[in-house]
């Protein structure tokens, strides 16, 4: 690529406020709450590294409407930093957040851009469309918000469109469930419209859907997934985020992986084990496990689930780990941390 191409870097689902201590002290056990903040601020360094034009978030920067003010602050200070180093930072707010995100003056800066309505933002070598995530039948109402933030582009320019929505035949889940044919969902039959490059978050398994426009040109839809692993059904699931170089209407992309902790699962339902076996049978399990682990513990019978739970509470597992004990019946008699 030459030096006038533009760089572009897009990332999503940061779920900041995931297992987060309320008043960001630790506790007895280990929350996954910074590995989400880390993972965010180390896509920040790289922006600021390579030195992007654009940095893109596809939406669920936090994890609920509600999060502590210190992250929100901490979260903000990070956006602050890339519009001080001239990266113009855009945000497609998610469901997580509720389609808006927390006020902050932090967000006043000029080089800072928030979808709060369907709406395309300008720029001398790049449009940038798109909408906050719509809870409701967006497949019904998408064309009406697709023809008027086309009448705002740019025929001459790149022209982006980045969403926070499933799109017709996505997948997500260890049983890679396929969006299709719903109300949450974008008709893929709808794009790419006059939109060169489609980007979406949401689903937090990074892929790459084509669809093509009517020149017969393929048009990719990137998701570049989450940067954390927020459940289990991720556990094979790489991590990471997107960088582009645009020339022209010809760009270039490539994906980047994360090092994430790793994800274990222990299955002790279909196992003939007796209460006092279950120990030993732990013992061979994580042998092998790095001790910076996450690990979910399955079981069905109530006494092993309870020998689990003492287990955990008396320090069986090393205090780096994080230890998900599931199956119990009765979750009013135990608290799980």
């Amino acid at each position: 690529m030459s030096a006038e191409a533009t760089s572009i870097l897009l990332f999503s689902d940061t779920h900041i406020g995931f297992d987060h201590a309320p008043n960001n002290k630790p506790g007895k056990n280990r929350r996954r709450g910074p590995d989400f903040f880390q993972n965010f601020k180390y896509v920040i360094d790289k922006a600021i590294e390579l030195k992007v034009d654009y940095l893109i978030h596809c939406g669920d920067v936090f994890e609920k409407q509600s999060v502590p003010t210190f992250l929100v602050d901490q979260t903000y200070a990070e956006f602050l930093r890339i519009a001080n180093a001239g990266i113009k930072l855009v945000i497609v707010p998610g469901n997580h957040e509720r389609s808006v995100l927390p006020p902050s003056l932090f967000l006043n800066h000029d080089n800072i851009y928030i979808f709060d309505s369907p709406q395309t933002f300008s720029f001398p070598d790049l449009s940038v469309s798109g909408f906050p995530y719509y809870r409701g039948d967006i497949r019904s109402l998408f064309p009406s918000y697709k023809e008027e933030i086309e009448s705002q582009l740019n025929p001459e320019n790149f022209n982006l469109l980045c969403v926070h929505h499933a799109i017709d035949g996505v997948k997500a889940g260890f049983n890679f469930f396929e969006f299709r044919n719903r109300k949450d969902t974008l008709d893929i039959n709808d794009l790419p419209g006059q939109f060169d490059l489609i980007l979406s978050g949401h689903i937090h398994k990074h892929q790459i859907l084509n669809t093509t426009n009517s020149m017969g040109d393929s048009v990719p839809i990137i998701y570049s997934g989450s940067t954390e692993r927020t459940m289990f059904d991720e556990i094979d699931e790489v991590k990471g985020y997107h960088t582009f170089k645009v020339e022209g209407k010809k760009f270039k992309h490539q994906f980047h992986p994360i090092t994430t902790r790793s994800m274990h699962r222990i299955d002790l339902k279909s196992k003939s084990i007796q209460v006092e076996q279950v120990a030993d049978f732990l013992v061979e399990q994580i042998a092998n496990f790095d001790r910076d682990s996450i690990v979910q513990l399955i079981a069905e019978e109530e006494a092993i689930l309870y020998e689990l739970s003492r287990l955990k509470t008396n320090g069986f597992f090393a205090n780096t780990m994080n230890i998900t004990i599931s199956g119990f019946s009765v979750l009013h008699r135990f608290k799980q941390e």
